[in-house]
């Protein structure tokens, strides 16, 4: 359990995770643990290893996965949220072409 290796990345999602969630890094360890494990995490055990993450930057297999699949909801909820406004955009932009020709034609109509 205690195997990590350093990966700056993995820091990264870490935060990211927290961020999207709204917890702290420490409850994202914890978390961590319950998602991999299937029982409550021991606070000294979570501790120490959060310790160790504090200290350099080092993140068990099991955070980074559950870190991971956290940040991927959230890339999969943004991706959906920046196609729709494009969509706006487009629409938009169509609606005000069809705008300026009918404004032309009704100019020529009326000259």
């Amino acid at each position: 359990m205690n195997r990590t290796e350093y990966d700056p990345v993995d820091t990264d999602c870490v935060i990211s995770a927290a961020n999207y969630l709204e917890v702290s890094e420490f409850d994202v360890f914890s978390d961590a643990y319950r998602a991999w494990f299937g029982k409550e995490a021991p606070e000294k055990q979570v501790e120490k290893v959060f310790v160790q993450y504090l200290q350099e930057n080092k993140v068990p297999f099991w955070v980074r996965n559950y870190a991971r699949s956290s940040v991927q909801e959230e890339s999969a909820l943004t991706s959906q949220a920046s196609e729709d406004p494009r969509l706006a955009n487009n629409f938009l932009y169509l609606a005000t072409i069809i705008a300026e020709y009918v404004l032309l034609g009704c100019y020529l109509v009326v000259r």
